[in-house]
């Protein structure tokens, strides 16, 4: 049998996805009980996460195949974004990360974050309102 590319990322993604109940930050948060530490590498990782989301979006947006409706959808994820990135600054301060610090960080691996499988499938189709939701 042969499987079609969604498939297989369904798949994948059914055998590799974190079982959703099992995070075990939003608890700590939730208690008042999570580190500094760990809230200042939340911060540091989210910035690289938010900037490349960001930057999808607007590529999405400017693609020169994209009907005019899905190119201000795509653009108004953009801005959300840097909306996102305006305040993890403040964040990242409360959280005692400088400048410095911010700029030394190197992205962890297994901190990666995919967008939602809607908003992938909007970028496959090319418009949100063939997108079943």
């Amino acid at each position: 049998m042969v499987r079609t590319a969604r498939e297989l990322l369904e798949d994948a993604t059914a055998k590799l996805a974190p079982d959703p109940h099992a995070n075990r930050l939003l608890p700590l948060i939730a208690r008042g009980a999570a580190q500094r530490s760990t809230l200042a590498a939340l911060a540091l990782e989210q910035r690289h996460v938010v900037a490349a989301d960001r930057r999808a979006f607007l590529h999405l947006a400017e693609r020169p195949d994209v009907e005019p409706q899905s190119a201000a959808f795509f653009a108004l994820f953009a801005e959300g974004e840097a909306l996102a990135q305006d305040r993890l600054g403040a964040f990242a301060d409360a959280c005692g990360v400088d400048e410095a610090r911010a700029a030394a960080c190197e992205p962890l691996a297994d901190c990666r974050t995919v967008a939602p499988r809607s908003i992938l499938r909007c970028g496959e189709v090319g418009h949100p309102a063939r997108v079943a939701w």
